[in-house]
């Protein structure tokens, strides 16, 4: 894991259901090994969002804008270990993440972290709130042959102050490594075969859209309907 941290990557990401993520992970277990913790392999994961009170940083995904970023602070559930991440999106496709230790309250930037922020943000911790959490389960695998992690979230479940959504039969399956060459990636010719294609998904706009936390999400209705088509309950939203 120490050799596959990939905090300066390039990030693809899958859509499936749940039957076909499934699939996958069988049939790339002689190529990947699993993250294994204290036997356990199925790691809960909480994700808190940050944003202005004109929910900016929302706004610049939703329109597409090219070197935006996100502030979030994440535990790993069961472990004890948080943190506080800016996680970077260049205008060349790259995803850089920076972040620290976090001990204090998940929805909260402590005094203490706003150096961080001033350093590695373009947003200062004064002017942030906690808007949203997200809550799932991960399962991550690293290649034996080449610098590669992926991940397979689900279990989706979105709370804000006005309630709680969560998306049923989506698995996330996204490809980490250190360059956008995928010929040689096992696991993207076997998600092929699976008639499986890249698909890229914010969490974050995903569950704003969801809880009605923003009226402008015109760019984000096609996902919206592919979403439609994965889950088990017809229309998510």
């Amino acid at each position: 894991m120490d050799s596959v941290a990939l905090m300066n990557r390039v990030d693809t990401k899958y859509l499936v259901p749940n039957s076909v993520g499934e699939e996958f992970l069988q049939s790339i277990q002689e190529d990947y090994s699993v993250l294994t913790i204290d036997g356990k392999r199925l790691f809960p994961y909480q994700t808190v969002y940050f944003d202005t009170p004109e929910k900016l940083m929302l706004h610049e995904h939703l329109r597409g804008k090219l070197n935006r970023e996100k502030v979030r602070s994440r535990e790993y559930v069961g472990t004890d270990t948080r943190f506080l991440e800016v996680k970077f999106k260049t205008n060349k496709g790259r995803t850089v993440k920076t972040r620290i230790r976090k001990s204090g309250d998940l929805s909260l930037i402590e005094d203490s972290e706003h150096s961080f922020l001033s350093k590695e943000s373009a947003f200062s911790g004064a002017n942030l709130d906690a808007v949203l959490t997200v809550m799932f389960n991960r399962v991550t695998l690293v290649s034996k042959a080449r610098k590669e992690r992926i991940t397979l979230d689900f279990g989706l479940t979105f709370r804000s102050e006005d309630g709680t959504k969560t998306i049923d039969n989506l698995m996330i399956v996204e490809m980490k490594r250190d360059s956008r060459h995928t010929l040689d990636s096992i696991a993207a010719q076997n998600l092929k075969e699976l008639s499986a294609h890249p698909s890229s998904l914010s969490k974050y706009c995903i569950g704003m859209v969801l809880l009605n936390e923003t009226g402008k999400y015109n760019r984000y209705k096609p996902k919206l309907l592919q979403l439609n088509k994965i889950t088990n309950h017809g229309n998510i939203w």
